[in-house]
């Protein structure tokens, strides 16, 4: 049987929620380790001209949008929250009811992305951002692990849903079997038999 298609397992759900875990450990961590070792607004290069570590404070969005908004943060605050909750439950039903690993999997990137940069908003009041790239003299807005987890999932699922023809896995279903009608005892009096038997000669 495929894979895909195999009824997960009490491990299998214990897998995907230590993969959540590792995902959300590892932004945090990162954020925390640029806090820590770098001042507010340090640019520390790590391939001149392209490439280099900046902490900025976001209190917008993904990528620093909605950053200059007063009301940002409690607006994006309250949309992650609700996202978050319906991700990470969504991820979980699709595990059980459709079997779809790869689509599951995509779901715990997604969640575990809304749910790292919500951390923060709610902790700090703004998203630790650090990863920059420039080309030339233009600077792509900086973004976080979280913010990868997001885009990445992103594109995962348009591929599912754009290059697969079943993204969802169709799971094989065997209808019961019809049982033989047990005869009810009763004569048949219509005289169809006995018509067809003379129609035949």
């Amino acid at each position: 049987m495929n894979n895909e298609l195999k009824k997960p397992t009490w491990m299998t759900y214990v897998l995907f929620s230590e993969l959540f875990v590792v995902l959300v450990f590892i932004d945090q961590f990162t954020k925390d380790l640029i806090v820590k070792s770098f001042a507010l607004a340090q640019k520390d290069p790590i391939i001149d001209g392209f490439f280099s570590f900046m902490y900025v404070r976001n209190t917008g969005s993904a990528f620093s949008m909605f950053s200059e908004k007063s009301w940002g943060i409690t607006f994006l605050s309250v949309i992650s929250t609700i996202a978050f909750l319906i991700l990470f439950a969504l991820a979980f039903f699709v595990l059980a009811r459709f079997r779809s690993r790869k689509l599951s999997i995509c779901l715990i990137f997604l969640s575990a992305g809304t749910l790292g940069n919500l951390i923060d908003r709610i902790r700090l009041k703004y998203v630790v951002d650090f990863i920059c790239f420039d080309f030339g003299s233009y600077t792509f807005p900086i973004f976080n692990v979280a913010d990868i987890y997001v885009t990445l999932s992103c594109i995962a699922l348009a591929i599912l849903l754009l290059f697969n023809e079943k993204f969802i896995p169709e799971i094989p279903f065997n209808p019961p079997k019809e049982e033989p009608q047990k005869e009810s005892g009763l004569i048949d009096f219509s005289g169809k038999d006995d018509k067809d038997e003379a129609d035949e000669e």
